[in-house]
């Protein structure tokens, strides 16, 4: 993909961070089909470098901090972009008080879940104040954690909203590109395995019983959000 396209994805993005809510799920949609048809790009570029013997994308391990009451939930959506584009491994990690993310995959592949994330993330948040404005009045006379704990719960439903939709606008491009591309995704996603297993083998040498693998905490309410804050979910 060219630099302009890139550009592209970064200036749909900024701009869904800044407008209604219904045209920020549509920019949004419009970024995530380019970023989704980017790294299939990517991935069969590079499977034909390995075939040739030539010098494959390097694999990089990178880090995405959280910040804030809503962080563990904020993750989640990176943690839900990197499953839905099925090439990046996401492990959590934790930097007290701050809640971290590594994100291991090709540098080209976890450079668009960085991206994506980060905007998700605003949108996230521009999303539950809108929502908890319209709602709030539905939790009074309750303590401030459940009403934290619901603002929490928009949050998760948005990422479970946000990561549902790539996964079927992912399957939808593999099918497009037709024969062999699920086989080089698989391939280029058997590579990160390997050095995220790697990375496990050294570091359960230096301390037993970790488990830097876990990730994902299930998924809990609000499966119908939406990305952009089309539609509400309320929390358990």
């Amino acid at each position: 993909m060219t630099e302009a396209k890139l550009d592209l994805i970064a200036k749909l993005l900024a701009k869904a961070e800044s407008t209604t809510p219904e045209e920020a799920e549509a920019l949004t949609e419009h970024a995530e089909r380019l970023i989704v048809k980017y790294g299939i790009e990517q991935a069969q570029i590079d499977e034909r470098r390995g075939r040739l013997g030539q010098t494959r994308e390097q694999i990089v391990t990178e880090r995405m901090l959280f910040r804030g009451v809503y962080a563990k939930d904020l993750r989640e959506i990176g943690i839900g972009v990197a499953r839905a584009l099925g090439v990046v491994r996401p492990l959590l990690a934790e930097y007290p008080p701050i809640t971290g993310l590594l994100l291991v995959g090709h540098a080209s592949d976890v450079t668009q879940v960085q991206t994506l994330t980060a905007s998700l993330e605003v949108q996230a948040m521009v999303a539950m104040r809108s929502w908890w404005l319209e709602h709030r009045d539905l939790y009074i006379g309750h303590r401030d954690g459940v009403k934290r704990r619901a603002r929490s719960g928009f949050i998760r439903g948005f990422a479970v909203g946000a990561m549902d939709r790539i996964e079927e606008g992912r399957r939808a491009a593999v099918e497009e590109s037709g024969t062999g591309t699920e086989l080089v995704l698989t391939s280029r996603r058997s590579r990160v395995d390997a050095a995220v297993d790697e990375m496990t083998t050294k570091h359960s040498r230096r301390r037993r019983g970790a488990d830097p693998g876990s990730f994902a905490h299930g998924h809990r309410s609000g499966l119908e959000a939406q990305t952009g804050g089309g539609r509400a979910v309320s929390a358990r």
